[in-house]
């Protein structure tokens, strides 16, 4: 987002791999594998730093990493990145880094497990013991098992996952900087509603904002709804136009060097109703109680039972409240620990809050049948701190329905 000078310390990106490295080593170890096999973009980025060609549906048979315990990690890209990989990717050695063909077709699964991850696992010294995989194709899955039929393959998510909970201080740079280029996307957005604008016109002045300051991807599909649209909630953008007297929700962010930003506004565009003011109050007094709780030493569990009970001492049901009140958010848009899904309360393991874990926490009410929208959502993407927690999403709530 920014240019290189040179009266300022940025960000240092070979600290940043360096750290991401030797955190995964250490979870490698920590959960008993003998290498870990990632496919997930994600996963194979906070491995090695490598940038992947985006798609809207996430890819698993087109690139892979591989890390050893105390050996460096083995890229393969896809053969369309093949070249640039070795030409930019300076901290990696070049023979490091290998062409995969796109793994769609089970003849070139077939040749690829053997031509490519055979020798690479035999250069690590493992055709056995205990091998993780973040996420892969039954069809890869069976093959690996075919090829290394010595060896264990375990769900190896997990020890990625473990590896990227807490961040270091140039992650929370780069975490810092995607807040930023959302904060200035939604502050845009805001401006661009009237009457007879359209929510996809709305939305495109947002996506205007976030790729030109230098947004890798958005963080899913985005959302830009109003009126009926809020409750139940119509999650992507239409050619609905806003009318006056009506709730438009916004829901936005996007990547900026492997780092997502998401949160929500949602605004009152006219005169709020009573009911508009009511729901939002219940859900800002839910953020509130989130702001509160997030600190070191608490779990999940308390501030999710914290932000749940303002619902009903505002004299909303249980039910009115419907989807995830948080998650983690890094590398990917949507990640572990989980705070407080409605679909499977309780399920979520526990998680206490350390200093450098980064969540997106996001308390709604959704009340169908009210005029002007009866949806609204407040998110925001929290950093904890040694002593509490810092908002990195600075755009202000609506004063016209907290009033």
């Amino acid at each position: 987002m920014d240019f290189a000078v040179d009266w300022t310390k940025r960000i240092d990106f070979d600290f940043l791999r360096k750290e991401r490295t030797r955190c995964l080593n250490e979870q490698i170890k920590k959960h008993g594998l003998d290498a870990i096999l990632c496919f997930k973009a994600e996963n194979i980025r906070y491995m090695t730093g490598y940038r992947p060609l985006w798609w809207p549906i996430s890819f698993l048979t087109r690139n892979a990493g591989i890390m050893a315990p105390d050996k460096e990690p083995l890229l393969f890209p896809t053969s369309g990145c093949y070249e640039r990989c070795r030409d930019s990717m300076y901290w990696m050695k070049k023979e490091n880094i290998r062409p995969l063909a796109t793994m769609e077709d089970p003849g070139i699964v077939e040749v690829e497990i053997k031509k490519k991850f055979i020798p690479a696992f035999e250069e690590l010294g493992i055709t056995k013991g205990k091998i993780g995989i973040d996420h892969v194709s039954m069809l890869t899955l069976l093959k690996l098992q075919e090829a290394f039929p010595k060896a264990q393959f375990v769900n190896g998510d997990h020890c990625v996952l473990d590896a990227q909970v807490v961040k270091n201080s140039e992650e929370i740079k780069c975490m810092r900087v995607a807040s930023q280029m959302a904060t200035i996307a939604m502050d845009r957005a805001m401006k661009k509603i009237d009457v007879g604008v359209r929510e996809c016109e709305i939305l495109a002045e947002a996506m205007h904002s976030l790729y030109s300051n230098g947004m890798e991807a958005p963080q899913c599909s985005l959302i830009v709804t109003s009126g009926d649209g809020t409750a139940p909630l119509r999650r992507f953008a239409s050619d609905r136009k806003i009318n006056w007297d009506e709730l438009v929700f916004m829901d936005l962010g996007g990547c900026f060097n492997g780092y997502f930003s998401d949160f929500t506004r949602t605004v009152i565009f006219g005169k709020p109703s009573e009911q508009h003011k009511k729901i939002y109050k219940a859900v800002y007094g839910m953020m509130m109680e989130i702001h509160r709780t997030m600190k070191p030493g608490n779990t999940n569990a308390d501030v999710n039972n914290a932000a749940r009970q303002v619902v009903i001492d505002h004299g909303f049901k249980g039910h009115d409240y419907l989807g995830l009140l948080g998650h983690s958010i890094g590398v990917t848009g949507l990640t572990y620990p989980i705070v407080g899904e409605v679909a499977a309360i309780g399920s979520e393991k526990e998680v206490v809050l350390k200093p450098g874990m980064i969540f997106s926490m996001e308390p709604g009410i959704f009340i169908p049948g009210t005029p002007g929208g009866g949806g609204v959502r407040i998110e925001d993407t929290i950093l904890i701190t040694e002593d509490g927690n810092e908002v990195l999403t600075k755009t202000p709530y609506d004063e016209n329905l907290l009033s």
